[in-house]
């Protein structure tokens, strides 16, 4: 529901004089609220030109598309679905505020939308915050949602990447996990690379032989030799949970630094 508070008579005169503001002076405002610089005093300002409660639930969205088509349908994925979106415009990273509708409501869009995203299209959303004052924090996770999408295009919501947003907040010790666990895999030589996209294979099928294989167009027990190989190497087994935290987290890395090679944008 609304903050009433926006809504209570002290502040119409504040409303009647935001809505002759120009609207460079709005975008500075809202730019204020993102980056983290908008004083205490001007909160109430910034509800009323945003047309937006100062209490309620929001996320933040970071769209990075380069050309005014593929931004436009950034901006159409996302839709309206959960209530108010403001886009803020700006380069190389547009930002959108949305109001939350429903809360518990896992995605901003659904995977029909994601998929016709046309190429190079990238799409990070924050995870839930309350209340304008904390927009801040939540565009820089959006941010970093943003730099977990690959390079092809993609949407990431960070709710469900944490560990990896985790990685990339301290680039030097992502990669000291990446070497210190997947260092000794150099030993096997031209299969070093097989041997880790098997394994990722293994991780996205959610622990599945059967499915890794499919997706490697391989047999079932080659997926179950290179595992094995995998964990003499390391001397870490992917049936021990301990050991497979810290193979899973220095995949996250060694596919941080993968980005990286790629070119991706940041």
């Amino acid at each position: 529901m609304p903050d009433t508070a926006v809504a209570a008579p002290s502040v119409r005169q504040e409303a009647s004089r935001d809505r002759r503001d120009p609207p460079w002076s709005r975008h500075r405002l809202v730019a204020s609220l993102l980056d983290g610089s908008c004083p205490l005093a001007d909160l109430r300002r910034a509800a009323v030109a945003l047309g937006m409660p100062l209490v309620g639930s929001y996320r933040v969205v970071a769209l990075h598309a380069s050309g005014q088509a593929r931004r436009a349908a950034g901006r159409a994925a996302l839709g309206t679905a959960h209530g108010h979106v403001h886009w803020h415009g700006s380069r190389p990273v547009e930002h959108a505020i949305v109001l939350l509708g429903d809360p518990d409501r896992p995605d901003l869009v659904d995977e029909h939308q994601v998929a016709a995203l046309p190429a190079g299209v990238r799409i990070g959303v924050s995870m839930p915050v309350e209340g304008l004052a904390a927009l801040t924090d939540a565009r820089r996770q959006a941010v970093s949602a943003l730099h977990l999408c690959p390079p092809q295009g993609g949407y990431v919501d960070l709710s469900a990447h944490l560990p990896a947003a985790v990685l990339d907040a301290d680039p030097a010790l992502a990669d000291r996990l990446r070497t210190q666990v997947l260092g000794p895999l150099a030993t096997a030589g031209p299969d070093h690379t097989l041997l880790l996209d098997t394994f990722a294979a293994w991780v996205d099928s959610d622990g599945s032989t059967r499915e890794a294989a499919r997706r490697l167009d391989c047999h079932r027990n080659t997926v179950t030799n290179r595992l094995h190989r995998l964990e003499r190497l390391t001397g870490r087994r992917v049936d021990r949970p301990a050991d497979l935290v810290d193979l899973t987290l220095a995949l996250a890395a060694h596919r941080r630094t993968r980005r990286q090679h790629d070119g991706q944008p940041r």
